[in-house]
């Protein structure tokens, strides 16, 4: 791997930066996982998506999205004319796509030192396969993210690649290989690189090919060719690090706003993968992807005032004023990619200003941004820099003058916002950043149905049925339990209704107080009062502090006999005892709804082939052949003894 990653750098002069892209699936997705999926991808670092092509009315719904979500889009073979207005030149989201770029699945065991190996070919970028769950004609296909959004194996090699990616991609093509790194004690299973640009800037990059972690020093080169030691490295088995070694502290991709230091300043070295680093109110600040722990160390021109912050909590800085670094430890990440984030004071800053604790924005509402500053003149020079679509305006006095050392920002997001998806905001003054954040943007209030219908597709895949299925006995009825989340930062009261055609609830509405940032569940009596069997559509209606409407489904079954229905591209039969789910040429499920067990092996079994129709009672399949709950029984597999 070292050695290709050479000719790649020897070679890259002229190259542009490095691309990691991921194939998004759409026509082999539920249409309601399209924006939690893409607004995961945004969230790990991805910016471009490759696109199958299909249905035209669907791609241009697909493209429409992408845009609101800031997304480039390549499509995997010629471009439609109904699709020619959605290209970049036309501030649309399809780019051209780049040629020679790889493939790479994420669910394969070696994902992550794969996609540094195809770092090092020389190829523009990368395109990650199997990033999702998918459903498609050939049936259920295992992806590194389930459909609920449950993240396995290969999500974690996908978040760190992309992570890297992010940091060092700009820069990879002023890179070149530079001699004399090593590991202190030669090993078998480890190969050591290390590559700088004409700066000075570079990295190690050190792949452990054996079974077991490797743990050990690291040695590299820094300016005036001086030996720089990385102390404690581990790597674990079959991975591979690229570890950062001199990077300045100047203003640029590598180092965000670093503005206030001198020429000489810069991070030395650390142990464990820098993913961003930034400066900020006088406070610089790093991100690391952290499964060990480790440490970095700085060369400043001054001693920094501190305090050092790792990973939340207060931690104690090492300054030597002989040799003017200070040694950072660095925390054991957490989370799902073993993040860590670690600040230190560098200087008391000559003017601050700072958002006051704010997380979340709510979709549909005007939120209240408070906003502090270190006097009254940066107080009246700043401005907020926000969404282009977000409205803003800040609270003054009747002058419209701002208070000495506070204000109030009213940010009005859209009701069209994504949820999941954040906003960039920024205080500047003067022309110059000098605060951020990045809220996440969710709706107010969401209502989730705890008995809803979900389908194993495979062992570790359920897909829940939208809008939610909840079915009814027609003689007994039944409870139907909510669960109300409430978004907000403050404490809300909602009232909630229930809406069925044919159906009644009891009580008629139930108020419920939920704490902020936290969901408490409430539950209905459902009344069939003769209601014929089958599927009828219902809502749920919250008021109050927030309002929203939450469409569900209700199928009444018989005590006696089963109804058929059809839903997210499965048919059902069901009775009051009994469920059993197809997709066409598969039978997935047949459940024992007194135990909930599943006759059915995990990823269902071989079943009639042909499209499905639906009758009242039964499926029929290829246009001739009915199929009634009873005629499944003798079918159904006998559990070994």
């Amino acid at each position: 791997m070292i050695r290709a990653l050479a000719l790649l750098l020897l070679s890259s002069a002229t190259a542009s930066a490095w691309v990691e892209s991921v194939e998004f699936p759409w026509n082999a997705l539920p249409r309601e996982t399209w924006e939690p999926r893409l607004v995961w991808l945004k969230e790990i670092g991805i910016t471009r998506v490759a696109l199958p092509a299909g249905d035209l009315a669907r791609m241009e719904e697909l493209a429409r999205l992408l845009k609101r979500l800031d997304l480039e889009a390549e499509l995997e073979g010629p471009m439609p004319a109904a699709l020619e207005p959605y290209r970049r030149s036309h501030a649309g989201p399809f780019a051209d796509p780049m040629p020679g770029t790889s493939r790479l699945s994420a669910t394969a065991q070696d994902a992550l030192p794969r996609a540094r190996r195809l770092l090092s070919t020389g190829k523009p970028g990368l395109v990650w396969a199997d990033a999702f769950d998918t459903l498609g004609p050939s049936g259920y296909k295992a992806g590194a993210v389930g459909f609920s959004g449950q993240e396995r194996a290969g999500a974690l090699a996908l978040r760190r690649s992309a992570q890297l990616s992010r940091y060092w991609g700009a820069a990879m093509s002023t890179l070149s290989p530079a001699p004399g790194a090593a590991a202190k004690i030669p090993s078998e299973v480890l190969s050591v690189q290390q590559f700088a640009s004409a700066k000075g800037v570079s990295f190690v990059a050190a792949a452990n090919s054996g079974a077991r972690p490797w743990m050990g020093d690291l040695r590299a080169i820094g300016p005036q060719r001086r030996v720089v030691n990385l102390p404690a490295v581990t790597i674990p088995p079959h991975d591979a690090l690229w570890l950062p070694v001199n990077v300045p502290l100047m203003a640029g991709p590598l180092c965000k706003d670093c503005t206030a230091f001198a020429t000489v300043d810069r991070l030395v070295y650390a142990t464990t993968e820098l993913t961003a680093m930034e400066y900020e109110n006088g406070v610089l600040a790093m991100e690391f992807s952290s499964p060990n722990g480790g440490e970095a160390l700085l060369q400043l021109s001054r001693e920094p005032s501190g305090p050092y912050v790792a990973g939340g909590h207060p931690n104690s800085a090492d300054w030597d004023e002989k040799t003017k670094t200070v040694r950072l430890s660095i925390p054991r990440g957490t989370g799902r990619a073993n993040r860590v984030r670690v600040a230190l004071a560098i200087e008391a800053p000559d003017q601050t200003a700072f958002f006051d604790d704010v997380h979340v924005l709510l979709i549909g509402e005007e939120n209240r941004l408070p906003v502090k500053f270190s006097s009254e003149a940066i107080a009246q020079r700043s401005r907020l820099r926000t969404v282009p679509t977000f409205q803003a305006a800040e609270d003054a006095g009747p002058d419209g003058s701002k208070s000495a050392l506070q204000t109030v920002y009213r940010v009005q997001v859209p009701a069209s916002a994504i949820p999941g998806d954040w906003a960039d905001l920024s205080l500047e003054a003067d022309g110059s950043r000098m605060s951020h954040f990045r809220p996440v943007l969710l709706r107010p209030v969401e209502l989730r149905f705890t008995d809803a219908i979900s389908v194993r597709v495979a062992t570790s895949a359920n897909l829940p049925l939208t809008p939610a299925a909840i079915p009814v006995n027609q003689r007994g009825g039944r409870d139907l339990g909510i669960e109300v989340r409430n978004n907000a930062p403050a404490i809300r009261t909602f009232v909630v209704r229930m809406e069925a055609d044919g159906l009644e609830f009891s009580p008629d509405h139930i108020q419920v107080t939920v704490g902020a940032s936290t969901q408490r569940e409430v539950s209905f009596r459902v009344f069939t009062r003769g209601a014929v069997s089958g599927v009828h559509n219902g809502r749920a209606v919250v008021g109050g502090d927030a309002s929203t409407e939450t469409p569900v489904r209700f199928l009444v079954v018989p005590p006696n006999g089963a109804v058929a229905y059809s839903a997210n591209g499965f048919s059902f039969l069901e009775s009051a005892k009994t469920r059993a789910s197809f997709l066409p040429g598969r039978w997935l499920e047949w459940i024992n709804k007194d135990n909930g067990q599943n006759a059915i092996p995990a990823g269902g079994n071989a079943f009639a082939p042909g499209a499905i129709d639906i009758r009242p009672d039964a499926l029929v399949v290829g246009g001739q052949k009915s199929i009634r709950l009873q005629d499944l029984e003798s079918l159904v597999p006998v559990p070994k003894r």
